[in-house]
């Protein structure tokens, strides 16, 4: 055991002998090395175009982003996403904003494409004009006779003994007992016989004898005795007691004022007879409408009575003044009515197209070289007559302002009216910049005049050949603002603005271009009352799926409109109240859940403008909720008592889906943190 010691020792003391130099050579070799490494200098930075590309790749590896419209600050990957904020769809993110003028926006071709522009050219030509007017059929007053008493007698017989009787001119409509006339009659027979045997006499007294009779027989006239009867009696063949007294005109007795056995005094009335052959149709028009009409234009109209079925008209006679109070105007339309197929009151809508110029309608040539009657424009002659209506002469077309001369006429600077943003003191259009390399849009403020049918007059700030962005403008001023350069929600710039200040935004955040408060008389406000009652009814109504409660409220709301006076309101808070009570009116047949929601959202249209213009009075706060998954996301608002959502446009389903926006304090109360009487931001 131990000689197996010793020569293990033996065998390991050589190969320490012969292999230590060889571990120490490769230590110090790689000591060396380590040195080297930690005391050489640093590497030289990449050239500048590999760090270039290196870059771009990386940059180009990142998502596409998009934002919202409404809310610049909302950056998301997915173009499919909708706004966290206001539901509404996604444009894409580009960084071309921030070249070129300061208010020009520059888009890449696939933003342009996405974000669905189009364009049409600023033209000149006639447009045409619908002016929508409402009014009431009613008489003629140039073919209505009232028939009354020419002397004091009894109402012996009445032939005529109800309204609406047909009677045609000479018909008999009552026997009539007068001891004054009888006293006419003898006077006549004496003066007649007087006459006839004064031959033998001086001329003198001859001729005093003619003049009793010719004076006997005047009276006779003058008591409306026709020349038939005066015959009558004047030959000795009329013996009765009794006048039969005859129709003037033919038509039908609207008005009936007497009974048999009445005894009349002179001039008393008996009935009242109107020819329904020919009719007015009385209108008003408001002011901004005037410029559009013209005494003699075509009128089409229609009515309840003939659901289909068009009637016509020619404009007959324009008020000169504006009433102060409402506004308007009257406008009186001639319609002939030979079929009988129109009967005075009935309800008509009518239209008025008329060609549009620099300087409003223009006459067209429609009755050039025809001779029409001034007081009667429905009767039209090819040549100079008589109107067989008044007889009064008739008149060249061109000498009464119908016929316009087209040379004369000066076609207007025309844009469709989709390319107009409005923001209540300004218009806004955007212009496509010609000739850019990339799609570029230009903001323009211009001036606009009347507005015909899909089109818009223009009166400054364009020219004939440009092109306006009539699709996706919207858009352009949405990157205006991601830009912070000036657009219609931020003139100034700068953008970032919330264009939904005010609809649940922060306490403080103004509404941009929203009608102030304006001074009302109270009687009106008050007068809204019942009318806040009945919406609010039928929005509770519909939160609890109940469709006749709905109905009934909507019944409601129409009779409190028609008690609600206009009395003291003029100019914008009249039209106000007026568009909002079109829209609060419910005139069609409520016969499903579905369409009565449908209504309901034109409805708080109505009552939201109502209550942001004249307010409340009461003690409760009203609160505007909204909710963004109605009518398919589309988002709608509504007015409700409380805070707790009741969601009128889903009812059961999703009762609680919303929030509130905004409350609103009664007028009488002044809620703490609120700048605006009965206003408050929630």
């Amino acid at each position: 055991m131990s000689r197996f010691t010793n020569t293990s020792r033996s065998a390991i003391a050589w190969l320490w002998k012969h292999t230590a130099a060889g571990i120490g050579v490769v230590l110090i070799f790689a000591a060396l090395v380590v040195g080297y490494r930690i005391g050489s200098p640093e590497r030289e930075a990449a050239p500048e175009n590999v760090a270039a590309e290196h870059d771009h790749a990386r940059v180009a590896d990142e998502p596409q982003m998009y934002t919202c419209s409404m809310h610049p600050s909302v950056r998301l990957p997915d173009p499919d996403a909708k706004c966290p904020i206001c539901f509404m769809d996604l444009i894409p993110v580009t960084d071309d904003g921030g070249e070129g003028s300061e208010l020009r926006v520059t888009m890449s071709d696939s933003a342009a494409a996405m974000s669905q522009i189009e364009t049409a050219p600023v033209g000149r030509f006639f447009p045409t004009a619908e002016v929508r007017l409402y009014g009431k059929v009613t008489y003629d007053e140039t073919s209505v006779a009232r028939l009354t008493a020419y002397f004091p007698g009894r109402i012996e017989r009445l032939f005529v003994n109800y309204l609406g009787v047909p009677v045609a001119k000479g018909d008999h409509m009552a026997e009539v007992y007068s001891p004054d006339l009888l006293a006419a009659f003898e006077e006549f027979r004496q003066a007649k016989a007087a006459s006839n045997s004064s031959n033998a006499t001086s001329e003198l007294v001859r001729f005093a004898t003619r003049g009793t009779l010719d004076a006997a027989r005047e009276k006779l006239r003058l008591f409306g005795i026709t020349p038939e009867q005066i015959s009558a009696v004047e030959d000795g063949s009329f013996d009765s007691d009794r006048l039969t007294i005859y129709a003037p005109i033919g038509g039908v007795v609207t008005h009936l004022a007497v009974r048999e056995g009445d005894y009349l005094q002179t001039g008393a009335p008996m009935a009242t007879i109107a020819d329904l052959s020919r009719l007015w149709l009385d209108m008003q028009a408001y002011e901004s409408q005037l410029p559009m009409l013209r005494w003699g234009q075509r009128v089409t109209f229609t009515v309840e009575a003939h659901p289909g079925e068009i009637f016509e008209g020619r404009v007959s006679f324009i008020e000169p003044m504006v009433d102060e109070r409402t506004r308007t105007a009257a406008v009186r339309v001639a319609v002939d009515n030979t079929e009988r197929r129109l009967k005075p009151g009935m309800f008509a809508s009518a239209v008025i197209r008329a060609r549009v110029g620099e300087d409003g309608a223009v006459p067209n040539n429609e009755l050039a070289g025809r001779w029409v009657c001034p007081m009667h424009p429905t009767v039209v002659k090819d040549g100079p007559g008589e109107c067989d209506i008044c007889g009064m002469a008739t008149a060249p077309a061109e000498s009464l302002g119908v016929v316009g001369d087209p040379a004369g006429a000066k076609e207007p600077l025309v844009i469709p009216r989709s390319a107009v943003l409005f923001t209540g003191t300004r218009s806004v259009v955007y212009v496509q910049v010609p000739d850019a390399d990339r799609p570029s849009y230009e903001g323009r403020n211009v001036m606009l005049g009347p507005r015909a049918g899909d089109f818009y007059i223009v009166r400054d700030g364009l020219t004939r050949g440009e092109s306006v962005v009539v699709n996706g403008a919207f858009r352009i001023d949405s990157a205006m603002q991601i830009a912070a350069k000036p657009s219609m929600m931020t003139p100034g710039g700068g953008g970032g603005g919330n264009p939904h200040a005010g609809h649940g935004g922060k306490a403080g955040d103004s509404m941009p271009d929203m009608p102030a408060r304006v001074a009302v008389p109270d009687s009106f406000v008050f007068a809204l009352k019942p009318v806040y009652s009945a919406y609010l009814d039928a929005q509770e109504a519909l939160a609890a799926d109940d469709l006749g409660g709905f109905v009934q409220a909507a019944a409601d709301l129409k009779i409190a409109i028609g008690f609600v006076g206009e009395a003291g309101l003029v100019g914008d808070p009249l039209a106000e109240w007026r568009r909002a009570a079109a829209r609060l009116r419910v005139e069609d047949a409520i016969t499903s859940i579905d369409t009565a929601r449908a209504r309901f959202e034109r409805m708080s249209e109505g009552v939201i403008a109502l209550q942001r213009r004249f307010g409340h009075r009461g003690s409760g706060e009203w609160n505007l909720a909204h909710c963004p998954m109605a009518f398919d996301n589309k988002g709608a608002d509504w007015l409700q008592r409380g805070t707790q959502i009741n969601n009128p446009y889903f009812g059961d389903q999703m009762l609680r889906c919303g929030d509130i926006r905004e409350s609103f304090a009664p007028l009488d109360a002044s809620p703490a943190g609120s700048e605006h009487e009965g206003h408050s931001n929630g």
